[in-house]
């Protein structure tokens, strides 16, 4: 993206600055059914719009390094307040959502047990590349049947 004061002028016109300390920056441009903002970074219409936490992070902080999210501190989806934002992958966004108590994955975030009982905790654990937990001891009974029956 092409930084410039420009951008960034019209970038923060769409802000609004809460004025207490440590209050999120909140967009109130366009913005997603989910309270996500967009911004055309390029102008309207000459690219695709960026989610605006994006935009944000890009402007105020840096690069986003390749496969990478940028996730909220503060939960909230239409703030841009950079002091809120952070760099994390899929992983790191749904052990942030277990960790808050908000439901991800359908729930799954907040089961104690697996299906068949075993504890789901950190020595029991295994969380795969997109955030789902597996229970260690039933992944290995899968393993041992799915070898006896070669």
């Amino acid at each position: 993206m092409q930084i410039d004061n420009k951008t960034t002028d019209r970038f923060l016109s769409k802000v609004e600055r809460i004025p207490i300390e440590g209050s999120c920056w909140v967009w109130i441009g366009s913005q997603s059914t989910g309270g996500y903002g967009y911004f055309h970074a390029s102008g309207k219409n000459k690219r695709l719009p960026k989610r605006t936490h994006r935009t944000a992070y890009e402007l105020f902080v840096g690069a986003i390094p390749p496969g990478l999210w940028v996730l909220h501190k503060c939960d909230n989806p239409c703030c841009v307040n950079p002091a809120h934002l952070f760099i994390g992958d899929r992983k790191d966004n749904m052990d942030d959502c277990a960790r808050k108590g908000r439901v991800c994955t359908i729930g799954q975030s907040r089961k104690t047990h697996c299906l068949r009982g075993h504890e789901l905790n950190e020595n029991n654990t295994y969380t795969r590349a997109n955030g789902h937990r597996v229970c260690k001891q039933c992944r290995k009974i899968h393993k041992i049947k799915s070898r006896s029956m070669k």
